[in-house]
């Protein structure tokens, strides 16, 4: 059997992003004055998606789909900048592989 390419799961997998991933959801949470959460608290808190993760860690009596969709949104933007930015080892992964 030929394959024509391999999908990888970086998240977590060969780039362990739970830092980044709580750091920006706990900056957006401090910019709307709502409780931060510690780093282990996060480990519950991802594996279902981005929008996952910003309901769970809203506070329960601020859960409006509204303010869901804006810390989405926010997150998204975060996690573009630590993708092209942070993550910037990622670019070493040909070579990884290939060797």
């Amino acid at each position: 059997m030929k394959f024509k390419g391999v999908i990888f799961d970086l998240d977590g997998t060969l780039v362990n992003s739970l830092e980044d991933l709580a750091d920006s959801m706990n900056n957006i949470l401090k910019s709307h004055n709502f409780p931060t959460h510690a780093l282990s608290d996060y480990k519950h808190f991802i594996g279902n998606g981005i929008r996952n993760l910003v309901y769970k860690t809203l506070p329960e009596a601020n859960r409006s789909d509204a303010l869901i969709t804006e810390c989405y949104n926010q997150m998204m933007r975060i996690i573009v900048t630590i993708v092209l930015v942070k993550q910037n080892h990622m670019m070493e992964l040909p070579d990884y592989l290939t060797n």
